[in-house]
């Protein structure tokens, strides 16, 4: 086992988490991104799984979110405000109208003290920041987030926050998995599994329109494994919403330990997710184009890779039927996310 940090070129702290089978994690200070996550395939060769950066300078700006942090409200508030005690309260619009992933100073942007630990079958990372004033949100928020890599090839991440006043919140991470390793394949021969029967359907804007459709009979429904490149071509209006592709909050079903498992069939790696969280967002990479080259050296293309970003979701600010995302100072928010890696 094995747990360091180490200092970048640019001045920030890089964390290494390595367990003693070679499954490797390392993140930034900087937004708790993930820039590498290295799991062996079905001959026991270690590759990166994740998409990064080749240039550690553009996760500065970093467009697609990659391996960050995302808070204090993960997804899209529409029209970038909500009601609070009658009044209206308003955020920055930094998507459209809307407001995108905690604005312009989320968690993405702000710097993580970083406390290391290491127990005889795991090893882990405290991310803590206090206090923080973040994009027009009222009150502050102080987050205790810890990575934790098991022997039992597990990624976990364990969320704490806190306020002190009443505002909305609903952590997620941001990372895109690719499980061909190194990024040689997209992500669209990946079979997927997922304990949803409902839907959050979107506008043309991406914003949730507050209607939970079920996924029974339509290409949302994942219950089986599915091939993701036979479905995200199928003609269907939210899946051309979501620009030829899914984008989409997934209820999930708790009354099942596994929420989701996604199978790389040539690599023969497998992951599997549960969480505490009562939904993920299911993205597919459908904006993932741009100049800029990921760390093999390679241009980011669409469907380069997909995310599993377990969360409660902001239509609740606006819409009936879904779990609260707000948190009081009396309370503390809690939930865990574990990824576990396999091949086979």
């Amino acid at each position: 086992m094995k747990a360091i940090n180490q200092q970048t070129s640019n001045g920030w702290t890089e964390t290494i988490l390595e367990n003693d089978h070679g499954m490797c994690l390392k993140f930034l200070n900087f937004g708790g991104i993930v820039t590498d996550l290295i799991v062996p395939d079905k001959r026991g060769v270690h590759e990166n799984v994740v998409l990064s950066y080749a240039d550690l300078s553009h996760y500065k700006e970093n467009k697609p979110y990659f391996g960050a942090l995302i808070g204090p409200v993960a997804g899209r508030i529409k029209d970038a405000c909500f009601i609070k005690n009658g009044k209206k309260h308003t955020l920055s619009a930094n998507d459209g109208h809307h407001h995108l992933h905690g604005g312009g100073n989320g968690l993405h942007q702000q710097l993580f003290s970083v406390t290391l630990f290491q127990h005889e079958d795991r090893v882990g990372a405290i991310l803590t920041a206090e206090e923080m004033e973040m994009d027009h949100y009222p009150g502050k928020l102080t987050t205790t987030i810890t990575y934790i890599v098991t022997n039992e090839n597990e990624w976990i991440i364990d969320y704490h926050a806190t306020v002190d006043e009443m505002m909305p919140v609903t952590l997620t991470n941001h990372t895109y998995f690719n499980l061909t390793g190194g990024v040689k394949r997209s992500v669209l021969n990946h079979v997927i599994m997922l304990e949803s029967d409902s839907y959050l359907e979107l506008d043309e804007t991406l914003a949730p329109t507050g209607f939970i459709r079920s996924t029974t009979h339509t290409p949302f429904d994942f219950r089986s494994e599915k091939r993701l490149g036979e479905r995200i071509h199928l003609t269907h209006h939210q899946l051309q919403v979501a620009k030829n592709g899914y984008d989409h909050y997934f209820l999930l079903d708790h009354t099942k330990e596994v929420k989701a498992v996604i199978y790389d069939e040539e690599s023969g790696r497998k992951l599997v997710m549960r969480t505490t969280q009562p939904g993920v967002v299911f993205y597919t990479g459908n904006s993932l184009e741009d100049e800029l080259l990921l760390k093999e050296g390679k241009k980011i293309e669409k469907h380069a890779g997909l995310c599993l970003e377990t969360q409660g979701h902001p239509a609740a600010l606006q819409h009936k039927g879904l779990s609260s995302i707000w948190l009081k100072p009396e309370d503390v928010y809690k939930h865990e996310t574990v990824y576990r890696f396999s091949a086979e």
